[in-house]
């Protein structure tokens, strides 16, 4: 067998090790809500994944360590695997509960296994797009589950995985597979696990500080979770709506947090470095951002002289460019451009470093920078060298080149699968919804943020929910990952037939 298969098989085994670990956790909430039936479901995701997960670890555990390559195409299974046991308790307990009357049609939505996969695919991938009709009468065990499941995915399932083992598999290359490259400690092993800390201790201040705003425990807990991972999933069936103003400001500050990288919460944590909120330029853009952008769409959706209308702007656009994908309105009310503006904020993300999806900030800089660079070479006189600062430090210009390079691939990447999103989805939706509406569904699920014009739904057609699973999938990891997947899985497809007399077996049948 191919040694680079051995490792991914290797490793893909510790990562199936996670979504068991998650459901015996979440057994204990059926036990304390007395929903007994969600017991077996659970235990059967746990035994799934940690059974095929155990037989691969040990059948490759003499493999060599993971490179640049095979921490990817790693990456890339995972993430695509790891859903699909995620999904288990979704299916088992909508059809457990279908035999019993009047179970509300949100749940029996989950009997179809693409809505049960669809589900787990926005819940890990931290994305927020959901299935469920009214999740105010999902089970408190699926309720906790779909938390859960954002919750772990938005500081991602390899970073879990390698602050938890100590195996012979290279830490840096999974970590930076997973779209992650800084670190804030000597190794990446304790990198990630102050990363959980510092995740931990947010959570709980969150969950706390919602609780004295006025939600209930429950919802707090839940909220908090979601929140901070810049998820988006909720209990109500009007998302954050369903609160008072109060705790829709309450929220604010808890999704922008998760939009900051992890290294300047580390700096204002332990170093009380209070600065490290704007001691870069990507922390900058997003200060101006969320400035400038918000008072933008008030004034976009001034037009309805509504006087709750500028609270909505505020908090939509903290939830977009913070891809937390919490909504107090119904979009298909709001105007093309507020929606297209809404879509860019989408497109652009939070910082890098953070629980957030998007092309990100440290990207938009660089692209920005080497606009600015083309522009002093043009007026630069002959005599005169150019100067290049990336992040407050000056750079080489090799160095420049290869940060810009870097950005615009993921920028190119990034509006191509857009562009291939929208063509699908609007042949499947249109005229029912206006290209802006396409856009804006496009754009939230590439960028694992949640927000939704109403295009997702269970009625949805197949390939429209196939297109989103597989945004979903593709943006959590940065599309590359799973490029070079498919790039990898065609030529290995090919070098397999070249095995066989291709010719000559149609010689024989032409015969």
């Amino acid at each position: 067998m191919n040694p680079l298969i051995k490792t991914v098989l290797r490793d893909l085994g510790l990562l199936l090790l996670v979504p068991g670990g998650m459901a015996i956790i979440s057994i204990p909430v059926c036990l304390f809500w007395g929903e007994y039936y969600a017991i077996i479901p659970f235990l059967t995701c746990a035994i799934a994944s940690w059974g095929i997960g155990y037989l691969l670890y040990r059948c490759f555990a003499g493999a060599k360590s993971s490179r640049t390559t095979e921490a990817m195409i790693t990456a890339a299974i995972g993430w695509g695997i790891i859903p699909l046991f995620a999904a288990i308790p979704f299916v088992l307990v909508a059809n457990t509960l279908a035999t019993r009357p009047l179970t509300p049609l949100t749940i029996l939505e989950f009997q179809h296994p693409i809505n049960a996969i669809f589900e787990a695919f926005s819940g890990m991938t931290s994305t927020g797009l959901t299935m469920a009709l009214h999740e105010s009468k999902l089970p408190h065990s699926l309720q906790w589950w779909r938390s859960f499941m954002e919750w772990v995915g938005g500081v991602g399932v390899i970073v879990l995985v390698v602050s938890l083992l100590d195996t012979n598999t290279d830490p840096y290359q999974l970590y930076s597979a997973e779209g992650r490259s800084k670190t804030i400690n000597l190794t990446v092993r304790s990198t990630v696990r102050r990363i959980w800390w510092i995740y931990l201790l947010y959570t709980i201040a969150g969950v706390f500080w919602l609780k004295i705003v006025g939600m209930p425990w429950w919802d707090a807990l839940n909220h908090g979770m979601t929140a901070i991972s810049t998820g988006g999933f909720t209990i109500t069936d009007d998302s954050i709506d369903a609160y008072a103003p109060l705790i829709q400001w309450a929220i604010i500050p808890i999704m922008i947090a998760g939009a900051i990288s992890f290294p300047v919460h580390y700096r204002l944590l332990y170093k009380r470095r209070i600065s490290a909120l704007w001691g870069n330029a990507q922390h900058r853009a997003l200060w101006v951002l969320l400035v400038i952008g918000a008072l933008g769409l008030v004034l976009v959706n001034y037009r309805f002289k509504d006087d709750w209308l500028w609270r909505d702007s505020v908090f939509q656009w903290v939830s977009a460019l913070g891809t937390c994908g919490f909504s107090t309105v119904t979009f298909t009310r709001w105007s093309e451009t507020a929606k297209l503006l809404l879509s860019l904020a989408m497109i652009i993300g939070g910082t890098s470093g953070s629980t957030v999806g998007g092309i990100k900030l440290n990207r938009l800089v660089f692209l920005i920078k080497a606009v600015l660079w083309r522009f002093q070479r043009i007026v630069l006189r002959p005599h005169q060298l150019m100067r290049y600062k990336l992040n407050d430090e000056v750079v080489t210009e090799v160095e420049a080149i290869r940060r810009v390079e870097g950005a615009a691939v993921i920028f190119i990447l990034w509006l191509t699968m857009l562009f291939v999103g929208v063509l699908i989805l609007s042949e499947i939706v249109l005229p029912r919804y206006v290209l802006s509406d396409v856009i804006f569904e496009a754009a939230s699920a590439l960028g694992s943020v949640g927000l939704s014009t109403g295009i997702t739904h269970p009625n949805l057609p197949f390939i429209g929910k196939l297109t989103l699973i597989i945004f979903m999938w593709m943006g959590r990891l940065e599309i590359i990952p799973v490029l070079l997947l498919f790039s990898f899985s065609t030529q290995h497809f090919v070098n397999l037939l070249s095995r066989f007399n291709i010719r000559a077996f149609f010689s024989k049948k032409s015969l």
